[in-house]
């Protein structure tokens, strides 16, 4: 009875009506054109420069794991985790998240799927730019 079922064709045809229907959408195409242009403001903005730029070779790193005040909070998190892996990669909770993780993922390659990761994507870094340099300046 399964093989001389139209469903399968009829589901096929509705989802190619469904892919032509968000293709020409004028409001899918709105939100795309808010996507451009707010990532295109994202990436021209003075925090994300300032967040993803290259550090001062001046720069001091910590390792806080050898201070008296974080590190003894940092050993009881280690060990905290060290002891809960084992439970967790047994328990519902694991199974639960990893299924839902499959249906994202089955989710992702559907059309609305990719407008969505296109939505939340992260820009791409700036280009390096060379700032204009101090001595080229004349002072009046």
């Amino acid at each position: 009875m399964a093989e001389n079922s139209r469903l399968p064709d009829s589901l096929a045809s509705r989802l190619e009506r469904v892919d032509r229907v968000i293709d020409n959408s004028s409001v899918v195409g709105a939100v795309q054109t808010i996507a451009d242009r707010t990532a295109t403001f994202v990436r021209n903005s003075w925090l994300y420069g300032w967040l993803t730029a290259e550090p001062e070779p001046e720069v001091i790193v910590i390792d806080l794991r050898e201070t008296w005040t974080v590190g003894p909070f940092i050993e009881i998190l280690d060990w905290a985790i060290e002891t809960a892996t084992p439970w967790y990669r047994e328990s519902t909770l694991k199974r639960g998240v990893d299924a839902v993780v499959a249906l994202g993922e089955r989710a992702a390659e559907t059309r609305a799927g990719e407008l969505l990761i296109a939505l939340l994507e992260p820009p791409e870094p700036p280009e390096d730019r060379e700032k204009p340099e101090d001595d080229d300046r004349t002072e009046k």
